[in-house]
C-alpha cells in the first residue's frame, strides 16, 4: 500500500506493527482522517516496492515529538515508524539521476560517464550526483558570509569518551587550528558542483558496519547476495540537510586537496583486523597534521550556538556512537595511539581539533562477540567470509 488516507494507515499501523502508537506532525497543510497520505519508504522499511517515494534525510527534529518539515508520522516504542506525507509536499520532489551517470576516479580524479558502474585506474569509479538548486543557494550564502574561527577544544570536549587532556597535545592542537584557521580564511573556496553517492550495497564490510549493530545486522543479511549479483548505479540522490552535509564534504575535501604546506597532508589508508569477527576493514582518515591523522566531521551547529538543551545530548549521542568508534578503529589499525577529530560547524564555520584514543575499542570488542552470539548473523557473516577467500 503506497497510497492511503490518514485512517487507512492509522489501521495499517495498528494491524502491522503496534496497536499503541502515537502521530506527529509538522505539515502546513490541514490534515483530517480522510486526507489522502503518501507513505515515505525509509531503510527500515526494507526493499522499496516499485513507484515507492523514498526518503533518506532525516527524520526527527526533536526526536519522537516534532518530525522533519513536511512529514506526519505513526511510531510505537520498539517499532519503525512510519512516514507519510501529503500528494503536493516539496518532499516527493526527488533529485533523479538521469543517463548516463557521472563517476569520479578515486585514484586520478578524472571524471566519466557511464550508464553502468566502472572501473578506473584499477578501482570502483565514485558516483556523483550534480547538488540541488537548493543546495546551490545555500552554499552561494555560506561561501560569501562565512568567517572561519578554531575555539579550543576544551568548550564541547569534557566528559567525552577518549578525549586526552595533556598539554603538550593541546599546544599542538591550537597550533595546527590556528593555521587552518588562517588556510580557510584565505582559500579560495568554489562551491560544489556534485557530491559522491553513498551505495549501501557494498562488497566489503565496511569501517561504519562495525560501529553500529543495526547497520550490521542490515548489511551483514545481504553482502553475499551483493557480491553475487551485477552492481547497479545509484538512480536518486538526497535532498535536504542529508545533501548539504555531503556538498560541506565536498567543499572541504576540494580545500584540504588545494593546501600547499609541509605541515599540512592527506591521509593515508588504514587496515584493522578485527579478530572477533574474523574480518578485515579500511577506511581513510580526512587530512593529517605533521604526520598527525585527523578525522573530519561536520554538524550543523555546536551546542554552545543554540538555546536548545537537546543539542548537548545529541552531540554527545553522536560522539559515543560515531565518533570515538570512528577513531578507534582508525588508531586499532595505525601505530599511533592519538590523532585529532576536526569538527566544524556547518551553520557558522567554528571549529576545534579534539585529541582523542582508542578507549572506545574495549566495549566495541563486547558488543562484536555478542552480535555473533546469534547464529543467523554467525552463519551470514561465515558465508561472507567463504567468498572473501575465494577471491584471495
Amino acid at each position: 500500500m503506497l497510497e492511503a488516507t490518514l485512517s487507512g494507515w492509522k489501521n495499517w499501523y495498528s494491524e502491522n506493527r503496534s496497536e499503541k502508537y502515537n502521530i506527529a506532525y509538522n505539515i502546513k497543510e490541514t490534515i483530517d482522517e480522510d486526507t489522502v497520505l503518501v507513505r515515505l519508504w525509509i531503510s527500515q522499511d526494507g526493499k522499496a516496492p516499485k513507484n515507492a517515494k523514498k526518503y533518506s534525510n532525516k527524520v526527527w527534529i526533536k526526536k519522537g515529538v516534532k518530525p522533519a518539515n513536511g512529514l506526519v508520522i505513526v511510531n510505537a516504542t520498539g517499532e519503525s515508524p512510519l512516514l507519510l506525507t501529503t500528494k503536493n509536499s516539496f518532499l516527493l520532489k526527488v533529485n533523479s539521476l538521469t543517463k548516463p551517470y557521472l563517476w569520479r576516479c578515486r585514484n586520478c580524479g578524472q571524471l566519466l560517464k557511464s550508464n553502468s558502474p566502472i572501473i578506473h585506474c584499477s578501482t570502483n569509479a565514485r558516483q556523483l550526483a550534480h547538488i540541488s538548486q537548493e543546495t546551490t543557494n545555500w552554499f552561494n550564502s555560506f561561501i560569501e558570509n562565512i568567517q572561519w574561527k578554531y575555539f579550543p577544544h576544551s568548550e564541547i570536549s569534557k566528559g567525552q569518551i577518549g578525549v586526552i587532556e595533556d598539554e603538550e597535545i593541546n599546544k599542538i592542537a591550537n597550533e595546527a587550528g590556528r593555521d587552518l584557521e588562517n588556510i580557510l580564511n584565505n582559500a579560495t573556496l568554489k562551491r560544489p558542483k556534485f557530491i559522491e553517492l553513498y551505495n549501501y550495497k557494498t562488497r566489503y564490510l565496511r569501517v561504519s558496519d562495525l560501529k553500529d549493530y543495526k547497520k550490521f545486522q542490515k548489511v551483514i543479511v545481504k553482502i553475499a547476495g551483493w557480491r553475487k549479483s551485477k552492481p547497479k548505479p545509484n538512480r536518486n540522490a538526497p535532498m535536504g540537510m542529508i545533501e548539504i552535509g555531503h556538498a560541506f564534504d565536498e567543499l572541504l575535501q576540494q580545500t584540504f586537496n588545494s593546501i600547499s604546506s609541509e605541515e599540512w597532508g592527506l591521509g593515508e589508508r588504514v587496515w584493522f583486523n578485527c579478530e572477533e569477527l574474523g574480518v578485515t576493514v579500511s577506511g581513510t582518515p580526512d587530512i593529517s597534521f605533521r604526520g598527525i591523522p585527523i578525522e573530519t566531521k561536520t554538524i550543523k551547529m555546536f551546542p554552545s550556538e543554540t538555546n536548545d538543551a537537546n543539542q548537548q545530548e545529541i552531540f554527545t549521542y553522536k560522539w559515543k556512537t560515531n565518533y570515538s568508534k570512528q577513531v578507534a578503529l582508525y588508531l586499532q589499525g595505525s601505530d599511533r595511539e592519538w590523532m585529532f577529530l576536526l569538527i566544524i560547524s556547518r551553520e557558522s564555520g567554528q571549529f576545534t581539533l579534539v585529541p582523542v584514543n582508542d578507549v572506545a575499542i574495549n566495549e566495541m570488542r563486547n558488543e562484536w562477540v555478542k552480535w555473533i552470539s546469534n547464529e543467523k548473523y554467525a552463519t551470514k557473516l561465515d558465508e561472507y567470509k567463504k567468498l572473501i577467500a575465494e577471491e584471495e
